[in-house]
């Protein structure tokens, strides 16, 4: 970020700021327009981005670049409140005749929407994005599946900027009515110090455990990501204190850096308000909030469940102790000091599920965390601290914000032009019609496309281009993004190149691809979930009887054990090759929702972890 001159540090503060409060007074009291609320997230977002980001990182404090700077603003913003205040007289008398003022404005929100991409979150996203409008021009000269009839450039211009189908459009509204507030909320709890309750917690709990200091990092990234929704922002946050203790504690760098990456992960996919990804998927199949929430509980906990039982039998395999009593927090006085911050995550999912829209939880959910910041003095929020957390909370929502305008050029580019009909029956025929093999090229498709987009952004990609292929084959629309869903977060832990992996390698100042490496076994369940989405539904436990959860929850949670054994080569002792082989084929069994097929499984299991507990005991003997 560009180092603010005295006289522009006041004014972003408080444009910060009232980004911040007003989409926190919309989303509990305020009543507005789908124009005004898309449009002023947009406004806002893009204010921030060009005058926080510099247009050239090699010189930063060019005066002539700072000028073109403050052209952009005064453009970019022009272009936003003309759209606001013509929206609704373009869409009764102007459609499909845009004037010269809709052509100018578009332009000029075209380019900034990828100006501002391209400053926050480098080139890759703005040049996909500038390919999809591109694209849309050249059809009839294209190859093979890519081609189509082609448009005319007012067409393209008035499709992306005019209507609420382009930069204004899905991803943008989204992000406005929910991912914004629940940031406010995240920044909030984190001030008042909610964050560091549950970190505390967390180590007071897991600290003198075998592997103490990686299961600290794990179920904290997991306290932290059900809040941010952001594997970058979890490593950089958490890791800063829970890598160097792993390393402290006898952890090589790699191994370090790998645990953070895939427990960072998971926040994403962990209710109750996982990532931004998780809203644009429930807006996309028409589904509440609140059943995705349901949906997402239980393969969430069997994630973290894996990585726990991981690092455990790793801690054992390699003699790693836990921390000393005298370097944790005691339980009680952690639970003294913040006990009703757990009710913060308990008032946000009873909301939900009695029916409150998003936006309203997230809100209730933010005055719930300033009540209680009330309790303790040196947590109080004055009038300083409130308006700094609001700032805070502004300047936070960028990254993801910028995002915004480039995702909906791709989803313009990828809609009107049929690409995402056209890819699906590619899918569908080199798959030749079988789920098994879908899976398997999607999740390769969402490798390459995470090299150099954000989880939302892939997500995005992966719901027009391969979810309508699944859902073709039989899959339930839910379930068919769901599994998109998850193999769009293979790109954190994925090499060769795996975003949350390498930022963890920068804290633990390892080898970013032996970090990605070992973080991709850690978090082999994201791989495997996507097959339990087509293969064995019952894990969503949303609409199935008492008897069919239990079951679910049952096999599944000994196959998580069983599998963490095998992979990690580790129960009471050692495991030889073939001893891993048969818990990994009692995994299996485990794994297949039929009820022999889980007795067999379970039967397998228990005899092989006799044998190696006999066999640890002879030759204990």
């Amino acid at each position: 970020m560009r180092e603010l001159s005295a006289k522009l540090q006041a004014p972003v503060k408080y444009i910060a700021a009232a980004f911040s409060l007003f989409y926190l007074y919309v989303s509990g009291v305020g009543l507005v327009s789908t124009e005004a609320n898309v449009g002023l997230y947009l406004l806002f977002t893009n204010m921030l981005c060009l005058i926080l980001y510099p247009l050239s990182k090699k010189t930063p404090h060019n005066k002539l670049l700072a000028v073109v700077d403050g052209i952009l603003v005064v453009l970019g913003t022009a272009s936003v409140i003309y759209w606001i205040a013509q929206y609704s007289e373009y869409s009764a008398k102007r459609v499909g005749m845009p004037n010269d003022l809709d052509m100018f404005f578009g332009v000029v929100m075209i380019l900034i929407s990828l100006e501002v991409t391209r400053r926050a979150l480098g080139n890759v996203l703005a040049i996909l994005g500038l390919v999809f409008v591109v694209q849309l021009y050249f059809g009839p000269h294209l190859p093979g599946y890519f081609a189509h009839k082609g448009f005319s450039v007012t067409r393209i211009i008035e499709y992306n900027y005019s209507t609420m189908e382009g930069i204004f459009g899905t991803v943008a509204s989204v992000f406005a009515t929910y991912v914004m507030p629940f940031l406010v909320f995240g920044a909030f709890l984190q001030r008042t110090g909610g964050g560091d309750f549950f970190i505390d917690l967390a180590r007071a709990l897991a600290g003198r455990i075998s592997g103490g200091p990686a299961l600290i990092a794990i179920w904290c990234s997991c306290a932290f990501g059900m809040i941010s929704g952001s594997p970058i922002a979890n490593v950089m946050s958490i890791g800063n204190f829970t890598i160097p203790m792993m390393k402290n504690a006898g952890y090589k760098p790699e191994f370090a850096g790998a645990v953070e990456a895939a427990a960072s992960t998971g926040g994403q996919f962990m209710p109750p308000v996982m990532g931004a990804g998780a809203f644009i998927l429930a807006t996309l199949t028409e589904t509440p909030y609140s059943v995705i929430m349901v949906m997402a509980i239980l393969p969430a906990l069997l994630y973290y469940l894996s990585l726990t039982m991981m690092i455990y039998f790793n801690a054992k395999k390699n003699g790693l102790v836990g921390l000393k009593k005298e370097e944790l927090p005691v339980v009680s006085e952690v639970m003294r000091r913040g006990w009703y911050y757990l009710f913060t995550i308990v008032v946000a999912a009873v909301l939900i599920v009695a029916g409150f829209s998003v936006p309203m939880v997230a809100f209730w959910a933010t005055i719930f965390v300033i009540f209680c910041s009330m309790l303790r003095k040196d947590t109080r929020l004055t009038m300083t601290k409130f308006v700094d957390t609001l700032e805070e909370a502004g300047k936070g929502s960028i990254m993801v914000g910028a995002t915004a305008g480039t995702l909906g050029l791709v989803m313009g580019g990828i809609t009107l032009s049929g690409l995402g009909v056209k890819f699906s029956a590619a899918i569908l025929s080199l798959s030749f019609g079988s789920i098994f093999l879908s899976i398997i090229l999607i999740g390769l498709i969402a490798t390459v496309i995470g090299m150099g987009l954000p989880t939302t952004a892939s997500y995005i990609v992966l719901a027009i281009l391969a979810a309508p292929s699944l859902i073709q084959m039989g899959l339930p629309p839910v379930l068919a993004h769901l599994l998109c869903f998850w193999l769009s977060m293979t790109s954190n832990v994925t090499p060769p190149v795996c975003v949350a992996a390498f930022a963890a390698a920068s804290v633990a100042k390892s080898d970013p691809m032996k970090t990605g490496l070992h973080a991709c076994v850690l978090a082999l369940f994201l791989y495997l979930m996507p097959f339990a989405f087509a293969y064995a539904p019952q894990v969503t436990i949303y609409g199935y009887g008492i008897g069919k959860v239990l079951e679910i929850v049952t096999s599944y949670g000994i196959a998580t054990v069983a599998l963490a054994a095998a992979i990690q080569g580790w129960l009471f002792r050692n495991l030889k090759v073939l001893e891993r082989l048969v818990f990994l084929a009692a995994t299996i069994f485990l794994a297949i929702p039929n009820v022999i097929l889980d007795l067999v499984g379970l039967a397998i299991l228990v005899m092989i972890s006799a044998w190696v507990c006999r066999r640890r005991s002879a030759i204990a003997a």
